[in-house]
């Protein structure tokens, strides 16, 4: 939403630019500052150091395995 939002205020502000580098710019502003303030509402902002990255192939075996399966109590 945030990203369609953008796009389509850029091309309604700058009607005589179609260049997909200029509105993709704004798109992904809009985007980062939907992430920024998500991580601060659910309290996980500065916690980046503690994110351990895992490949694709790590995580497909994860979920094939059910080690990732919901778990409702």
């Amino acid at each position: 939403m945030a990203s369609t939002g953008a796009i389509r205020k850029h091309l309604i502000e700058n009607t005589s630019n179609f260049d997909p580098r200029k509105f993709l710019k704004d798109s992904t502003a809009a985007m980062s500052d939907i992430c920024a303030a998500r991580f601060e509402a659910f309290g996980s902002a500065g916690n980046a150091d503690k994110i351990k990255v895992s490949s694709l192939d790590t995580m497909s075996q994860r979920y094939t395995s059910g080690e990732l399966d919901a778990n409702i109590k």
